[in-house]
């Protein structure tokens, strides 16, 4: 009987690993990458992102996830929530490129994720939002300018002349006074 109990459970072992196999061994059979670093766009601009790694002619889920993730788009798909998702078939290599295009008023980082559908493989690119991103002017513009600062500069002259009146006369009393 103990025999029997000993057999039975490596059947059992044996078929469920030769179940779990083939899905583990998919799941690493395939190693997306995206580029490296991250991406930099404006607001109200666009980037293509180019994927590599995944099966041939699979189906691929880009997902984006930001500050008004829902107002961006991924090639033509708009969707009112804080992300948006489009689904693109691999190129017979396993490439696959999708343009994000964000919104205006887009500030902060988004993460676009990409999973193939048959593999399960996954990965993920950073895309910065710069207002520099396409060539701006640099820095941006904070302060003021010395032009604004000529009321601050006429005010203070003017208390510091009046102090000084006060002064005279507050001494100019107490020489009369002894």
């Amino acid at each position: 009987m103990k025999s029997l109990r000993t057999k039975i459970a490596a059947v059992v072992i044996a078929a469920a690993a030769m179940i779990a196999a083939p899905a583990a061994a998919s799941a690493n059979s395939y190693a997306p990458s995206a580029p490296g670093g991250a991406q930099i766009v404006a607001p109200g601009g666009s980037v293509t992102v180019p994927f590599t790694g995944f099966a041939p002619n699979e189906e691929v889920t880009f997902t984006l996830t930001g500050e008004n993730g829902a107002a961006a788009t991924l090639a033509v798909v708009k969707a009112a929530v804080s992300s948006t998702s489009a689904t693109k078939t691999a190129s017979g290599s396993g490439d696959v490129s999708i343009t994000v295009t964000l919104p205006a008023n887009a500030s902060g980082t988004y993460t676009l994720t990409a999973v193939g559908q048959t593999s399960n493989a996954s990965d993920s690119v950073t895309i910065t939002v710069s207002s520099t991103a396409g060539g701006g002017s640099g820095l941006p513009a904070t302060g003021v300018d010395s032009a604004s600062l000529m009321g601050v500069w006429i005010g203070g002259g003017v208390l510091l002349l009046g102090g000084l009146a006060v002064t005279v006369f507050a001494v100019r009393r107490q020489r009369q006074d002894a």
